[in-house]
């Protein structure tokens, strides 16, 4: 007996789900019994060539009768977007149907209801492909690593900026022109502003929290910074201190709280997350079983996102041929995470002055972070300015500070009459 399938949304990822389901086709039904039909579509376009040929009757342009239709069992939602994303995908379930989806701002954002409704309807939600793409990062947390009090958890999540920070350290080039190189490339979205400041990794890092600690985290709520102020200077300074600069989302477990947190890091070169480069995607996670494991794929893209998608369809479609109801343990209801405050968050930090070259900068510095508690581990100063009166700039690396300390330290330095500019933080990971 066929199961029906509806997809919402046919464009990149939409289209490479339809042609692993008509490439593989033979293989799920004599392998794993299992026979996929595409029985509606629906587009914004009617006219717009696809990826594979369907009868023309199976499209549609209104994603409601895909979600009405009686026989559709499961629902493909790639379509993007949160509030009618939300809309459709919460009616599917109340209508008992499966809903596989690639949309983190959507669980990230307006999750928790689609997940009761999932539970209360017994049918399931499956989303491995909204984190890190191909990567099965989702099954490994929720079924894999199950037997483990997960520990803590930090990798690169989003491709675009990791593709971005590869191309400024080798290429030696500030933020502008590599944007607009991975924009030319596919790798960057015409208005990148999600990517870049920090808030699809974040919304990805709520996930992530939600199935490893098994609490609520809103993406809100999560220390976040992107890598638009970070420059070919401090990627120079960073190969010279022996790291490399990523953007990271970490979480991990302090004392009966969850610290969560996303932002550029100095990894320490000898790390394997230095060497992920371009828009490939990696993960470490610390079980209390299994010590570290690490993951590591494409995060974006046609093929390996659709085959999240598709891995989720079949493990859906064969407990729904078995006659067995959704999976692994429930994500809701879900007590909300105690975060450790961003204040109260604790690292070392690279910092980057650019100062007028004269005598008593340096202990002026100085002094104002020994006025919050934080000492200073390393110190760079190279030569002298070429002009009297001229500017250099002063690196200096702190032992580890809470964040509000260290903000206050740094909104002070930037008020000396010796500091020209404002001051750049980044801070260090100590793996």
């Amino acid at each position: 007996m066929a199961i029906g399938i509806g997809l919402i949304g046919m464009g990149v990822v939409g289209g490479g789900v339809a042609r692993i389901l008509r490439d593989r086709e033979r293989e799920f039904k004599d392998v794993r019994g299992l026979d996929l039909d595409i029985r509606k579509v629906a587009v914004r376009d009617l006219s717009k060539p696809r990826a594979i040929d369907l009868f023309p009757d199976r499209f549609t342009t209104n994603p409601m009768d895909v979600v009405a239709d009686p026989t559709i069992q499961i629902v493909v939602e790639v379509m993007g977007g949160v509030d009618a994303a939300y809309d459709l995908v919460l009616a599917a379930l109340q209508n008992g149907k499966d809903v596989v989806t690639a949309n983190k701002a959507l669980l990230a954002e307006r999750g928790d209801s689609l997940f009761e409704a999932a539970v209360q309807n017994n049918v399931g939600l499956g989303f491995e492909a909204s984190v890190c793409g191909g990567i099965p990062i989702i099954q490994t947390l929720s079924q894999g690593l199950v037997a483990n009090d997960i520990q803590s958890l930090y990798g690169i999540l989003n491709g675009t900026t990791n593709y971005i920070l590869t191309r400024m350290t080798e290429a030696g080039a500030d933020f502008d022109p590599m944007l607009k190189e991975a924009q030319d490339k596919g790798f960057a979205e015409a208005d990148p502003t999600m990517d870049i400041d920090g808030t699809d990794a974040a919304q990805k890092l709520a996930l992530l929290c939600r199935l490893a600690f098994r609490q609520r985290v809103s993406s809100g709520d999560i220390l976040k910074e992107g890598i638009s102020h970070i420059t070919a200077l401090d990627i120079d300074f960073a190969r010279e201190l022996g790291y490399t600069i990523k953007l990271l989302g970490i979480a991990r477990v302090v004392g009966n709280r969850i610290e969560a947190r996303v932002h550029p890091a100095f990894v320490p070169h000898h790390a394997l997350l230095a060497d992920i480069r371009n828009e490939f995607n990696a993960v470490e996670i610390v079980g209390s079983a299994v010590d570290a494991q690490v993951f590591y794929g494409k995060g974006a893209g046609e093929l390996p996102t659709a085959s999240a998608v598709v891995a989720d369809l079949i493990a859906i479609a064969e407990r729904r041929k078995a006659g067995l109801g959704p999976a692994g343990a429930p994500l809701a209801p879900l007590p909300e995470a105690d975060l450790v405050p961003i204040g109260d968050i604790q690292t070392g930090s690279y910092c980057r002055l650019t100062v007028y070259d004269k005598p008593g900068v340096l202990a002026q510095v100085a002094a104002l972070f020994a006025g919050e508690n934080i000492s200073i581990e390393t110190v760079i100063q190279h030569g002298r300015s070429e002009t009297e009166g001229g500017t250099v700039p002063l690196i200096m690396i702190t032992h580890d500070a809470p964040e509000a300390a260290m903000q206050r330290a740094i909104t002070r330095i930037g008020n000396l009459s010796a500091v020209t500019e404002k001051p750049q933080i980044i801070r260090i990971l100590h793996p």
